[in-house]
């Protein structure tokens, strides 16, 4: 078995197009959290945002405010986040809008940017960044490794030739198997829920792709369990 981290194919342009459509979708209604968020917490916390952190010199605008000091000056860019709710007023003279943030929301990125600190980790955010790339702007493989396993079932070839380190592989591949998992039993419920109704026009399409995934399941579930024989069985 060769290596897929070198011939895993690329994803069809179908698939590119339905993940783009899916991520508009999320940054759509993960951006009205942000706002609706900061709103809320802007009116129980006034003027925190209009603190500055290293002098604790507050640029709130008062009756009496001269248009040409500096105080006056950060007000103003904290005036325009009437525009760009989800952003920090100090981050905002460099330009950074919601809409920009948004349209290059990548999970890894922390939330140093924003007016507050939120978790907006892949872990809360379901975002699908198909296109991938570390700080040297390298391309990652993502789950070559979980292809390469559903192959050959081999433990020593991924830490051969993917180069995986030895204590990642059992939480990489039990988390992958944890995922397919929640996959089946999310399209399970689907089904059930379709049974249920006068029009299952769609049963036909979730129906083999349930039977599809959950074979697919199965079978890396076994490996994974004949390499890890000790690990306890969840799925």
């Amino acid at each position: 078995m060769f290596n897929s981290k070198l011939f895993l194919s690329t994803q069809l342009t179908e698939f590119n197009e339905a993940v783009f459509k899916y991520n508009s979708i999320v940054k759509d209604i993960y951006g009205f959290y942000i706002e609706n968020v900061i709103k809320n917490l802007r009116s129980v916390n006034k003027n925190q945002e209009q603190i500055l952190p290293f002098s604790n010199k507050s640029f709130v605008q008062l009756s009496d405010y001269d248009n040409g000091t500096f105080e006056y000056k950060l007000h103003h860019h904290d005036s325009q986040q009437l525009l760009n709710l989800s952003i920090s007023p100090f981050a905002s003279p460099s330009g950074l809008t919601h809409e920009k943030f948004m349209l290059n929301y990548n999970p890894t990125i922390g939330s140093w940017d924003l007016a507050y600190d939120m978790d907006l980790s892949a872990r809360i955010v379901p975002f699908v960044d198909i296109n991938a790339r570390d700080h040297t702007n390298s391309s990652y493989y993502l789950n070559s490794y979980a292809l390469d396993f559903f192959n050959h079932g081999s433990e020593i070839s991924l830490i051969e030739e993917n180069q995986i380190n030895s204590g990642d592989t059992n939480n990489l591949l039990f988390d992958y198997s944890l995922m397919l998992s929640s996959i089946t039993t999310s399209l399970k419920v689907i089904i059930d829920n379709k049974n249920k109704q006068t029009a299952i026009d769609d049963i036909q399409f979730f129906k083999p792709l349930y039977e599809k995934i959950s074979n697919i399941k199965d079978i890396f579930a076994d490996k994974f369990y004949k390499a890890y024989p000790y690990t306890k069985r969840n799925f």
